[in-house]
């Protein structure tokens, strides 16, 4: 017999409130909302030892998810190893004690998980657990397939398996491909996707391009504003490629989700569309292929939808605030390269980063506008389309 209700309730709930990631959600919420805690939904997923089960408990009324496994309490220390934090108590299961844990720990059963999460259609040999105080787990199985485990959970259908799944059905191939999702009575539990080993972030990619300026330049305290293109890491080719990926990413949203009216007196000249909400370097990869989009703001700690107490609802704006979002991940990228310069040259350092800044938020623009079929969704010329993107950014009190 697995633990009763009853004993993963007792365990669970403590355990939640030690994790960074929870304390971060209900640090939004009133400390009375606390006091109505209960067990929600549980499935066994494994009868035995090991065991396993996939467990919803909600605050007030806010859903978090905790997959628990257990043992026999002789084994589970050489199996969870380091990761002693991860035990949630002892228990019984019928037959004797056993310790209860976060079975992420576990990596027989994170293994196992992946048959839950895609109905039988996958397995692995191997798994790794990418640590992360986001409001989900990331799992690498056989660096093929990633999964997301959901730890604080929206109502179905979540905002970024929506948009996945609706993507690859109007074939947008600038993203990652779904696989599979997790859902019961109403939430999405996890998300199977595949994985590129050589995606490379792009804010990483920027700040190469900003070091190996600003080391070329920066010797002889004279920096040449002409040659910000001539360094060997120029990024404005790359991030003209960018900008053809996110025009084909706003045409593929708008033939997913359809196309409205912006408001009357609305001067942008734009359609609205089912934008990204929360576009940035962070949220696109660089691989062989070419460019990636993923994130898609969903996470309800991190970005914009940590501001909200509530679940997003879809949002349908100008795509030029996804162009705005995406041009101020470049001036934070040289605002962070300019500060970690010696005073010495921190003048002269700031007057090539935002050259760079410029040529490449140029460069993206152009890419963007060059995208047969945009012209349905932007009426503007470079020159307006640019002035409408600095007035989004100042709009936001974001620094021009």
């Amino acid at each position: 017999m697995p633990p009763t209700p009853s004993a993963f309730e007792g365990l669970v709930i403590p355990y939640l409130q030690r994790q960074p990631w929870f304390l971060a959600d209900m640090s939004r919420f009133d400390r009375g909302v606390w006091a109505t805690v209960r067990l929600a939904d549980l499935e066994i997923l494994l009868d035995g030892r090991p065991g396993l089960a996939s467990v919803v408990v909600t605050v007030g009324n806010r859903p978090f998810h905790v997959l628990v496994g257990w043992r026999e309490v002789a084994l589970a220390p050489a199996v969870l190893g380091d990761h002693q934090g991860a035990v949630l108590g002892m228990c019984s299961d019928g037959g004797g004690d056993v310790l209860c844990y976060d079975a992420l720990a576990d990596e027989e059963l994170s293994r196992g998980l992946l048959a839950f999460a895609t109905a039988g259609r996958e397995s692995a040999k191997r798994v790794r657990l990418v640590h992360s105080l986001a409001s989900h787990a990331s799992l690498v199985y056989d660096e093929h397939l990633f999964m997301k485990s959901y730890r604080v959970l929206e109502p179905a259908p979540r905002p970024e398996i929506e948009l996945m799944l609706r993507l690859e059905e109007v074939g947008f191939e600038h993203t990652l491909r779904p696989v599979a999702y997790w859902e019961r009575n109403g939430w999405d539990l996890a998300l199977v996707r595949e994985y590129i080993p050589g995606a490379v972030e792009g804010r990483l990619l920027a700040l190469t391009s900003l070091r190996d300026l600003l080391g070329r330049n920066l010797d002889d305290g004279r920096p040449k504003l002409e040659d910000v293109g001539g360094a060997g890491g120029d990024l404005s080719s790359e991030v003209r490629r960018l900008g053809e990926a996110t025009g084909s990413l706003h045409l593929a949203l708008a033939e997913a989700f359809g196309v409205r009216s912006l408001p009357d007196g609305d001067t942008l000249r734009t359609a609205a569309i089912r934008i990204h909400g929360d576009y940035h370097l962070r949220r696109v990869f660089r691989t062989d292929a070419g460019w990636i989009v993923g994130g898609f703001g969903d996470d309800p700690l991190i970005g914009k939808s940590a501001d909200s107490t509530k679940p997003q609802e879809p949002r349908f704006a100008s795509p030029f605030e996804d162009l705005a979002d995406l041009s101020y991940s470049l001036r934070q990228v040289a605002a962070e390269s300019v500060a970690a310069q010696p005073a010495a040259t921190r003048i002269q350092a700031e007057r090539l980063a935002k050259a760079w800044e410029r040529r490449n938020r140029g460069a993206f623009l152009s890419g963007y506008l060059g995208v047969g079929g945009i012209r349905r969704l932007v009426a503007l010329d470079r020159p307006a389309a640019a002035d409408a993107i600095k007035s989004l950014i100042t709009a936001r009190a974001m620094p021009t």
